[in-house]
């Protein structure tokens, strides 16, 4: 074993046995793996941006001065000032214009994702099974993709009444429609197996991510221990 490998190693076995510190109690050398992940993550998001987007992005084409690139770079960079300027008081006013334009373009692409990712294969999966065109083609009918598509279909509708209902609470309305209570209840369902989904995939993925340390622990100390 060579000795960068010996001092990954022990550093890794440090960290792993100062996080698990915290199944004791909360303590000083939990904190300190805390720290050092959220130090490490914010200093390698750091170097990518600058690396993948600031020098590829912005200082490359302003050095390529009278191009198309050159006059595309200087939106971003006359953005950048003004978002800098944030930090003093005089041009606290300033910074709202690019982030103005930032809100703007996340939520663009938030509505984008969620109607070409989500609700348009939702409601595209609901016409197909229902097309009369695939009925007519094919000599019995696919009762499993029907139930599907009904199911999507009473799934979206009822977490949209869950929302309405909601809302109707927090401005202190009671709906009056049994309808809309029961579809409301209904979404609330729909929600939970959802969430509950998400946990069980998040739960397996750290097993996983656990596993894969402890089997690199139990690697190095055999290596450690037979030569």
């Amino acid at each position: 074993m060579s000795p960068s490998d010996l001092i990954l190693g022990i550093v890794g076995l440090t960290l792993t046995v100062m996080v698990f510190s915290y199944l004791i109690k909360d303590n000083v050398f939990f904190g300190i793996a805390l720290y050092l992940l959220v130090g490490v993550s914010a200093g390698f998001a750091t170097l990518l941006i600058i690396r993948s987007v600031i020098l590829p992005m912005l200082v490359r084409p302003l050095t390529q001065a009278g191009t198309q690139a050159f006059y595309l770079a200087l939106v971003p960079l006359v953005l950048s000032v003004l978002l800098i300027m944030m930090f003093f008081k005089r041009g606290s006013r300033m910074g709202r214009i690019p982030l103005a334009f930032l809100t703007g373009v996340m939520a663009a692409m938030a509505l984008m994702g969620i109607s070409r990712g989500t609700l348009a294969p939702q409601i595209l999966s609901i016409f197909y099974w229902f097309s009369p065109g695939l009925v007519a083609d094919s000599s019995a009918i696919h009762w499993w993709g029907m139930v599907e598509a009904i199911a999507i279909l009473i799934g979206v509708v009822a977490v949209l009444c869950f929302f309405r209902e909601r809302q109707n609470k927090m401005k202190l309305k009671e709906s009056k429609t049994p309808v809309l209570v029961g579809l409301s209840k209904l979404g609330q369902v729909f929600l939970g197996i959802t969430f509950g989904a998400l946990f069980v995939g998040i739960l397996s993925s750290a097993l996983i991510a656990l596993i894969s340390n402890l089997s690199t622990i139990v690697e190095f100390f055999s290596t450690l221990l037979t030569g």
